[in-house]
């Protein structure tokens, strides 16, 4: 629960466009093979229009490669495509969602993209890992894609660090 609370750096928010667009911003794109994906409550019943459904889907997003040696990211945007199946009323479609296995607090019905700003300094493994599912026994939502929006930052050189006057007594 402690790792989730400091996972989520500043909370849910449901916004979207809030990518970074400024030098030193990186996005790392995960689309679903046969996206979208439906994730129904009681898979594998089929969706709206017939598409077959599962009840999770996991997966990751390696950010070893997204972030050099000398940089730091100093901000973290997880945006999850989601939306109703728009079909009978069927319940209420409710996301689960774990990052690195902590559940976290989701607003709400599935209705519409979800956006989440996520301290990832403390990713042990430079992997963030990503379960989403449906809340209750009835319901279903489709997943199409998700994004990770990082903004990077130079890391200070140490030599650049005054340490302030020295003193000997």
């Amino acid at each position: 629960m402690q790792k989730m609370r400091r996972l989520m750096l500043v909370g849910i928010a449901a916004v979207i466009g809030l990518a970074p667009v400024a030098a030193g911003a990186v996005t790392l794109t995960h689309t679903p093979a046969g996206a979208p994906l439906c994730l129904s409550a009681n898979a594998p019943t089929p969706c709206n229009g017939g598409v077959a459904s599962i009840d999770h889907y996991d997966f990751n997003f390696d950010i070893s490669g997204a972030v050099g040696a000398d940089q730091i990211i100093t901000d973290a945007l997880l945006t999850l495509n989601l939306f109703d199946d728009q079909g009978k009323p069927d319940g209420s479609e409710k996301l689960t969602l774990h990052l690195d296995g902590d559940l976290v607090p989701t607003p709400g019905d599935v209705q519409n993209d979800l956006g989440l700003t996520l301290d990832l300094s403390l990713l042990n493994d430079n992997h963030l890992y990503v379960s989403l599912g449906v809340d209750g026994t009835s319901g279903d939502y489709y997943f199409g894609w998700a994004t990770l929006d990082l903004t990077l930052q130079d890391r200070p050189d140490p030599g650049d660090i005054n340490p302030g006057p020295i003193t000997t007594a």
